[in-house]
């Protein structure tokens, strides 16, 4: 019997009914060594996922960061279960709604207000609309991924469907380049400028201030996209991490491990305009099951050394990573880059090899090993020193081989199973 006998009959169902045969470009198929992945989860554990063929593999990749405290979470599923035999979506607001808004209006250095959506491109959406009706300008400079919206996705190498008027209504600039923001924001009348305020190994010293001074001394509004900073770094983001209050900040991914809920919160003046004609209004806004599910999960993020041992873990991780990188002498095919909460590698050509033969060499030996991982890791609270090592021993093991297929310059004999594939690919070898 096949390993993945059910994950393939699986696939081959839905690649007949749905595209790329997932909801999320990067839980396709497409994005793993074929032969080598599952396709379809069953359940989790902690820091486990088990997949419709009954194998476990130790997940680093975390739902793509909503699974902040760990799967299957006793607490969270108890609150989850309790909200359910009242209602989800009804007719009025649920108590929940008050009181998870009390409670970001405490934890988040900027939140005067809250607002509820549902994804993390529709907290940021609603930030984007807020600044330019208060400020009544049109452009938009943003540095990051921000979602899928035209607003933001047309300023992308991905805008196809999006109308060119749209499209230049978005400018994208360097992050930690505070020459091409200012250059940026002398040259066009700035309704806001949006960034998420850690990318790589995170912001320069100074950066991140410096910015906000910036965007006021021309007149914008500063939103912060913490949807994936958000609660993995620190309890109230990357601002709180920082010491920088934006004027508007977009919450999504980590607030209630795995449920559906996003916000965008700020400044008094800036959210009052939803009752003054800004329109931010959802069906599912209210839905109050994830809002239980996110007041269990932050009661757990509050819990004392939630935050250091996510550190501790990750920093031996990251150390572990590129001490095996110069182990192989890889300095010039992978690149080690991010904070500990959130670290991983990215991939350079050698030869004849495109980054693509080298990522899926990593990704058939992480997928061998029983480990499911990008390139990049997310951690919960269940990752442990013995994770950690598990992850650094199949590191160690995808490093050797990808520094043979590079003095070979070949992946005959290494890459067994297919070729990563993604929608989106780079633009360089």
């Amino acid at each position: 019997m096949d390993r993945f006998e059910r994950s393939e009959q699986l696939l081959a169902r839905e690649r007949k009914v749905s595209p790329l045969a997932a909801q999320t470009y990067s839980k396709s198929y497409r994005y793993f060594s074929g032969g080598c992945a599952p396709s379809y989860m069953d359940h989790g554990e902690g820091c486990y996922i088990y997949d419709v063929d009954g194998n476990r593999f130790l997940d680093f990749m975390c739902a793509l960061g909503p699974i902040t405290v760990g799967y299957n979470e006793p607490a969270v599923n108890e609150a989850v279960i309790r909200q359910v035999g009242k209602f989800s979506s009804g007719s009025l607001q649920s108590e929940l709604e008050v009181r998870l808004a009390e409670k970001l209006c405490a934890i988040i250095p900027c939140a005067e207000m809250v607002r509820f959506v549902k994804n993390g491109g529709d907290a940021t959406t609603a930030a984007v609309r807020l600044a330019r009706a208060y400020t009544g300008r049109d452009i938009v400079l943003m540095s990051g991924y921000h979602g899928m919206h035209d607003w933001s996705i047309g300023a992308s190498e991905n805008h196809k469907g999006v109308p060119e008027a749209v499209r230049n209504l978005t400018k994208n600039f360097e992050y930690n380049d505070l020459g091409d923001l200012e250059e940026k924001l002398k040259e066009n009348e700035v309704a806001a400028v949006i960034l998420e305020p850690i990318q790589s190994s995170g912001p320069k010293d100074g950066y991140l201030a410096a910015v906000k001074d910036l965007a006021h001394r021309f007149g914008a509004i500063l939103i912060f996209d913490e949807v994936v900073s958000g609660f993995h770094y620190a309890l109230g983001g990357a601002q709180e991490l920082f010491g920088v209050k934006p004027d508007l900040v977009a919450f999504g991914k980590g607030m209630a491990n795995g449920y559906a809920i996003s916000a965008v919160a700020g400044r008094r003046d800036l959210m009052e305009q939803i009752e003054q004609g800004v329109f931010i209004s959802t069906t599912f806004g209210g839905d109050s099951v994830p809002m239980a599910a996110s007041l269990a999960t932050i009661e757990i993020l509050e819990q004392p050394g939630f935050y250091e041992h996510i550190v501790r873990i990750g920093t031996m991780m990251r150390d572990g990573i590129q001490a095996c990188v110069d182990r192989y002498h890889l300095q010039d095919v992978v690149s080690v880059s991010g904070m500990p909460q959130h670290c991983g590698v990215s991939f350079e050509g050698a030869g004849s090899l495109s980054y693509l033969d080298i990522q899926s060499v990593y990704s058939q030996t992480m997928l061998q090993a029983g480990i499911l991982v990008f390139a990049i890791y997310f951690l919960n609270r269940h990752h442990t020193e013995k994770e950690a090592q598990m992850y650094l021993e199949a590191t160690d093991r995808a490093f050797s081989l990808i520094r043979r297929a590079v003095d070979a310059d070949s992946l005959e004999g290494i890459l067994t199973g297919g070729k990563v594939d993604p929608v989106f690919k780079r633009n360089i070898k």
